[in-house]
């Protein structure tokens, strides 16, 4: 048995990443803790962004960038408080980003994600730094909408590859 591995394979790794996101923000908003979710979709969309980092043939500028995906992840977990958000918030826009650059067809996607994680990112800042307790109401709101948004992305991106 050999096992192959191609960017769909990550693609897919991709959108398993944001269906864990998805069914992680349900759950905070019906009150339940599934944060185990969220960690396994941590590591399905660093191990995805690194090993489309190390691809053989791939563009040395979508190398660094898609590199420079998995490092905002690593520093998302390192540093905490607002940085730790902001480089979580950067991490699915650049991985968009660089995959458009490669010819996906993910514009669409690439400005709801830019939208959704920007919103999100702050409720989460004034939940958290501001002092306004209702706005964690609409960051978890818009948790989710920003999983369907990064599910849909990975779906194009998968089936993207499907066509070639």
């Amino acid at each position: 048995m050999k096992l192959k591995f191609t960017r769909k394979t990550w693609y897919f790794c991709l959108l398993v990443a944001a269906a864990a996101t998805l069914l992680n923000g349900l759950a905070v908003l019906t009150g339940q803790d599934f944060s185990f979710l969220e960690m396994c979709s941590f590591c399905l969309t660093a191990l995805s962004a690194l090993f489309l980092a190390a691809e053989k043939g791939s563009d040395p500028s979508r190398k660094r960038n898609y590199f420079g995906v998995f490092l905002f992840l690593m520093a998302s977990y390192l540093f905490a408080g607002w940085l730790g958000y902001l480089c979580a918030a950067l991490a699915w826009p650049l991985l968009l980003y660089t995959a458009a650059g490669t010819g996906a067809p993910v514009s669409r996607q690439l400005r709801l994600v830019c939208g959704a994680e920007g919103l999100h990112l702050l409720f989460v800042l004034l939940a958290g730094y501001g002092g306004f307790a209702s706005a964690q109401f609409w960051a978890n709101l818009f948790w989710v909408l920003l999983a369907v948004a990064r599910g849909w992305a990975a779906l194009v991106l998968y089936r993207a590859q499907e066509d070639t």
